[in-house]
């Protein structure tokens, strides 16, 4: 080779490097099918070689914007953007050239949170097949950032836009779906972009950023409070790094938030908590975006009042908290199952807030009745509250979950009557009230509503320090006695437990628990721990079915599932039926296993029928048994059968309880009873989850 082409071929390596360094990158959020704030200074951002100019040309007003890279390789520019419409271009020249096609201008959300705000088509809600076939909205683009962590800031995440179909909407978030679908539809078509930014489990700690935890001391005890699991961070920021910092850079017009459930561990910081994870967003994009959130809804949480603290918590944020606003959804929730299905309501009644407070709508409802003030008069006390100029509203009867208290801040029940837009309560064991809660507790599904139909928050009216002591009620069938003998038992530091089995309020009517007493039948016991001068502000609650099983000695031949225990080994016998929801904490799982338990009465006894519920929900991986058998026993060696039902499993999407029962032609007397359930071991091939290991869930045995 000469030397003449020697020098060629270096001067083209030379060019080909020099047009390496030069290529001008965007991050993801800029691409095609996105959507930009309308009527707006919008931020566009990038890399590329130090000092390099890059010229910016955006066909909705054919003008050329220039900048250059500073020396770390980044550049930015704003440029304004026009009223909604489009579709338009925008051109990246350096260089290399980068076309931008399809792009609209409107309006932007993010949609951020747990997974309420994760829950897609794919994970079912309410209807969810035929919304999927009806999502065909053009002008509704969507943009998911994948669950992702990161120690420190990252200036980039993974995503794409894509208009919205049928495909798209599959895995995208259901409840910003329908927030940005109505409001499209108020909004005249005007173009809606959103940004999902959501990650099942998480708590508010993970998306705040580090220096706001690490600045407050009681922030900082993040360790001991959140709870651990494989699925999802907790490390306080690592969501915040990864999947919002990325894209504060790109204009938004607001953000829509559904969390709480994670921070019920610490339900009361998370009054402080939350402000302080809005404001460090709103300093991010530096601009106080409208930040409309939903209330947790009513569920059966661990510890009692872990839910209407974190609810308290949102409605205080709201109030102290300006440019915010909250949906209840106490009306459309489900205490059995964390992720209520009814997702269409809740994007709705977000959109009506944004509609409302940052569209300036005039005619929309957005929020039920908030508590405003109250005054006491005799022997009562009234009540005001916002959102309520049209008057209240009780559906299905009475007004239901108001208490009252006087100065001994026990709660009883109060009577509740409406009055115009107030609400007057009383109750005949408090003739002197001084304080007011309403469904102030982690399962409250009240009936009380502004005429427009919206549901009323949850609140109370003290400051008290919360107290919460657990009792633990345990029975025993004693045969000696022919009766069942009840165990009361609290933490160390409770002082005296009073307690009733009549259904009257222990707090009044209690008799003191100094030792273990007996039933016969069946009741309600109530029982009320007191410590340093109070009581609990949580009341245990114990309802007494009693049959020829019930609390009866059970072995267990094959154990269930840790992680549907339902209470352990007296789940199957405690008197309390299982309903259509797997995860109600009644329902005993076994995973794999089959069912095989015996039950010793301890003498030989007449009986009549045994009787076993087992749960059908196929969608969930619960399948039911492929056959069940009953046998008695004088002596517990020698089993005679009495009943054998087998099945044959269909593909069937109704989630059913089915009873397995057998009666004698005449009482039979037997010591023992035996019952087996053969589990289907693995999911059919025509199942989903086809191969996996099938779930057998059963309920309350019954023997008369």
């Amino acid at each position: 080779m000469t030397s003449r082409n020697v020098w060629l071929t270096s001067l083209l390596i030379w060019l080909g490097l020099i047009s390496a360094w030069c290529t001008v990158r965007l991050p993801a959020v800029l691409s095609d099918h996105m959507v930009l704030q309308r009527n707006s200074a919008v931020k566009l951002w990038g890399w590329s070689a130090p000092a390099e100019q890059i010229s910016v040309t955006a066909t909705w007003d054919n003008h050329t914007y220039d900048t250059k890279a500073d020396r770390n390789a980044k550049w930015e520019i704003t440029i304004p953007t026009s009223d909604a419409g489009g579709p338009y271009e925008i051109t990246f020249a350096a260089g290399n050239t980068i076309k931008l096609s399809d792009v609209l201008i409107g309006e932007v959300w993010v949609c951020s949170g747990q997974s309420n705000m994760e829950w897609s088509a794919n994970h079912g809600y309410q209807n969810a097949e035929e919304e999927v076939k009806l999502a065909d909205y053009p002008q509704l683009r969507l943009f998911k950032i994948p669950k992702s962590t990161a120690h420190f800031p990252q200036e980039d995440c993974a995503g794409a836009w894509k208009p919205c179909t049928p495909v798209s909407i599959q895995d995208f978030s259901a409840v910003g779906y329908f927030f940005g679908r109505h409001l499209q539809e108020q909004l005249e078509g005007v173009p809606i972009g959103l940004i999902q930014a959501a990650w099942g489990g998480t708590a508010a700690e993970v998306w705040t950023p580090e220096e706001v935890i690490d600045s407050d001391p009681e922030f900082s005890k993040w360790d001991e409070v959140l709870y651990t699991s494989d699925h999802w961070p907790r490390r306080p920021a690592s969501t915040y790094h990864a999947m919002i910092h990325p894209i504060t850079p790109f204009k938004v017009n607001g953000a829509i938030w559904y969390q709480g459930e994670s921070n019920t561990g610490n339900a009361l910081l998370y009054r402080r908590l939350f402000p302080a994870m809005i404001q460090s967003w709103r300093d991010a994009w530096d601009y106080p975006i409208p930040f409309y959130y939903v209330q947790i809804a009513p569920y059966r949480y661990g510890t009692p009042l872990q839910g209407a603290l974190v609810r308290e918590s949102q409605m205080l944020t709201m109030s102290k908290v300006r440019n915010t606003g909250m949906v209840v959804v106490s009306d459309i929730g489900n205490i059995y199952d964390i992720h209520p299905r009814n997702k269409q309501d809740v994007g709705k009644r977000l959109a009506n807030w944004a509609l409302a407070r940052t569209y300036g709508k005039q005619d929309v409802t957005y929020a039920g009745p908030i508590y405003k003030a109250h005054s006491i008069e005799s022997g009562q006390i009234r009540i005001s509250f916002d959102h309520a100029d049209n008057g209240l509203l009780s559906k299905d009867g009475p007004l239901t979950h108001f208490e009252i208290a006087g100065e001994d801040q026990i709660f009883f029940p109060a009577d509740a009557k409406i009055e115009g837009n107030e609400v007057v309560v009383n109750a005949p064991y408090v003739l002197n009230p001084i304080a007011v809660r309403f469904a102030f507790t982690n399962t409250a599904t009240p009936n009380f509503f502004n005429q427009e139909g919206l549901p009323a928050s949850s609140f109370r009216t003290d400051d008290w320090p919360m107290i919460i002591k657990e009792i633990e009620v345990d029975i025993a069938y004693k045969k000696d006695a022919e009766a069942y003998l009840v165990s009361l038992s609290s933490e160390e530091n409770v002082n005296e437990i009073k307690y009733t089995i009549n259904g009257d309020p222990p707090g009044l009517f209690g008799l003191t628990y100094r030792q273990p007493f007996y039933i016969s039948g069946p009741c309600t016991i109530k029982a009320l721990a007191f410590a340093d001068g109070r009581a609990s502000d949580a009341q245990t609650i114990k309802e007494v079915k009693l049959n020829k099983a019930t609390f009866k000695p059970i072995t267990y031949n094959q154990m269930y599932a840790p992680g549907h225990a339902a209470g352990g080994k007296m789940a199957l016998i405690d008197g309390v039926t299982g309903g259509k929801t797997y995860d109600d904490g009644k329902w005993q799982g076994f995973k794999g296993n089959d069912l095989s338990i015996t039950l010793d009465f301890g003498q030989r006894i007449e009986i009549e029928s045994v009787k076993l519920n087992a749960l059908k929900d196929q969608d969930h991986g619960i399948f039911l048994p492929n056959k069940v058998l009953f046998e008695i026993s004088n002596d517990g060696r020698r089993f005679v059968e009495i009943y054998r039902k087998p099945l044959f499993h269909a593909k069937d999407n109704q989630v059913e309880i089915t009873p397995y029962e057998f009666e004698f032609k005449k009482p039979r007397k037997t010591q023992y009873v035996r019952i087996s359930a053969e589990n289907l071991g693995k999911h059919p091939a025509w199942h989903k989850h086809a191969g996996q290991t099938a779930l057998l869930m059963v309920d309350e045995i019954t023997i008369e």
